[in-house]
């Protein structure tokens, strides 16, 4: 039963973290001047570290060499890596309201792509050439809904973490372990 459920949160864990790495690489991907965001490029790397830490976990459910504290211990980390990344994008979007909010969009670093100067004479990234009004609104919207998902699988991969590292603290108790020991 534990290994199941075990399993069941390392793969809801691993398709959050494929998520969450994709939507931040497309966000880099798509910066148009300087580099990308801090922000942005620290969900590349939850994203990956999660897909990490859930291969190991699982591994260690099926095999005695794993130590039974290193799974306990990277759901732990994992956890509040997650955590970080999606209070870090939380902060950084304060401003934007429910994606709303276009000229603070416009100005934030997380969604505007890149900026040059300051002020009325900013020029944004995510304008281009002979982009409109309603060009420009949609691909800030399209953005800022990627950083909410990513925002929001974060929290989502912090609460699985946090099951996964109940279940293994209950598991050393009652010493109910996996293949190798550990079971979340």
């Amino acid at each position: 039963m534990y290994r199941a459920i075990s399993l069941g949160l390392r793969g809801l864990i691993f398709l959050c973290s494929v998520t969450v790495l994709g939507l931040a690489a497309a966000m880099i991907s798509n910066q148009v001047v300087d580099s990308a965001p801090v922000t942005t490029r620290y969900s590349t790397f939850t994203g990956g570290f999660g897909m990490i830490v859930c291969g190991v976990g699982a591994l260690g459910l099926f095999v005695s060499f794993i130590p039974d504290l290193v799974p306990l211990v990277l759901d732990g980390l994992m956890g509040l890596l997650f955590l970080a990344g999606g209070i870090a994008w939380a902060v950084g979007l304060r401003s934007v309201g429910n994606c709303d909010n276009y000229d603070e969009m416009l100005r934030s670093p997380l969604l505007n792509q890149g900026s040059v100067g300051s002020g009325d004479d900013a020029l944004y990234g995510i304008i281009g050439p002979g982009d409109g009004p309603d060009d420009v609104m949609s691909k800030l919207l399209s953005n800022c809904q990627r950083a909410r998902a990513d925002q929001v699988l974060q929290f989502i991969c912090f609460a699985f973490a946090l099951g996964l590292v109940g279940m293994g603290v209950v598991g050393l108790r009652k010493g109910k372990m996996g293949g190798g020991g550990y079971v979340a």
